[in-house]
């Protein structure tokens, strides 16, 4: 059991800042605040398919409600987070909920080579846990630390190809040329062949060694994404305003991206001794082109008219929550 003192923890803390800001190709400000001592029992740290905000960029705008020091933070009260709080009756105040659309492991706004990437500003997985650590979230009382991230990072890392959900748009909305496996080879795509399970290791062990050194009693999950796609398909839909549905019939390469993601977090889930939960499991069957869609459209009232495309719909997320919560008792 490590011992938690407020002699030596802003020391401690710092070194552990210095230690997450080497793990991100952003550079964050060392944190001032010691830790306080015990932590916080539930912390998530995520992208937009966890904070699931109640904004979708047209109607309702995800801007943190014109408050720049929110960073997109902003969180669906019927978000799989706050769900799962919920099922473990935590309250608000023990659970840190550090998701924020926009959100990766370590791709930042400007690559290796000096290149500026558009809307590549979000927080990265070591700024969240020092955001966390700020507000004293780990500690011998934490426990559980769940990661939901790789879907708006660059593969390989530090490259300028993202299968984020604007590039996913043009993908489901361009005809002609769609997002197969000439939109790799044409550099329009990540590269698959580089979204491995040793790489996503790499990429997120500096923070779960300080999770695992600093909330040593704690349960940490690598969560999965939700189903948008049946394993083998080739076919990407996107339903608008709840009256026509859009088919793409090339969209292989966004459908393997998803499949290459879901394994490389299985796989490091392993190779770091984490726990990883597969939330395809429980969404099998409600994807975009399903009947029953799990996850959102473009502005449909039918299934949710607020929320950003191909994110968890409620009862997306409730599944979702429910499985991350299975896994807590094993």
């Amino acid at each position: 059991m490590l011992s938690f003192t407020t002699k030596g923890a802003s020391l401690r803390l710092a070194a552990a800042a210095a230690v997450l800001a080497a793990a991100g190709s952003v550079g964050v400000a060392a944190a001032d605040e010691p830790a306080p001592a015990q932590g916080r029992t539930l912390v998530v740290l995520g992208d937009s398919f966890a904070a699931n905000p109640a904004c979708d960029g047209v109607l309702v705008k995800c801007d943190g409600n014109n408050d720049a020091a929110s960073h997109e933070c902003l969180h669906r009260d019927t978000s799989w987070p706050v769900q799962l709080s919920a099922l473990m009756g935590v309250p608000a105040a023990d659970f840190e909920n550090a998701t924020c659309t926009n959100a990766s492991i370590d791709s930042g706004p400007v690559t290796s080579t000096g290149k500026e990437i558009p809307g590549r500003d979000g927080y990265t997985l070591s700024q969240l846990a020092i955001k966390a650590s700020k507000n004293g979230a780990f500690g011998p009382r934490t426990q559980v630390v769940a990661i939901q991230l790789g879907a708006n990072d660059s593969w390989p890392r530090d490259s300028t190809n993202v299968a984020d959900a604007p590039s996913q748009l043009r993908c489901a909305l361009n005809m002609s040329q769609g997002c197969d496996a000439d939109a790799v080879d044409k550099e329009h795509w990540p590269e698959l062949d580089t979204i491995t399970g040793a790489a996503y290791a790499d990429r997120i062990r500096k923070v779960v060694e300080y999770v695992k050194y600093y909330a040593p009693n704690a349960k940490i999950q690598l969560v999965g994404y939700p189903e948008l796609a049946p394993v083998n398909s080739n076919t990407w839909c996107l339903d608008v305003l709840g009256t026509f549905r859009y088919i793409q019939p090339r969209g292989g390469a966004v459908n393997a991206f998803w499949n290459r993601l879901d394994d490389a977090e299985r796989d490091a889930a392993q190779i770091l001794s984490i726990d990883f939960v597969d939330a395809r499991v429980p969404t099998a069957g409600h994807g975009l082109c399903a009947p029953d869609p799990w996850v959102l459209a473009a502005l449909d009232p039918k299934v949710n008219l607020v929320g950003l495309p191909f994110h968890p719909t409620p009862r997306g997320d409730t599944a979702v929550a429910a499985e991350v919560y299975s896994h807590l008792g094993r």
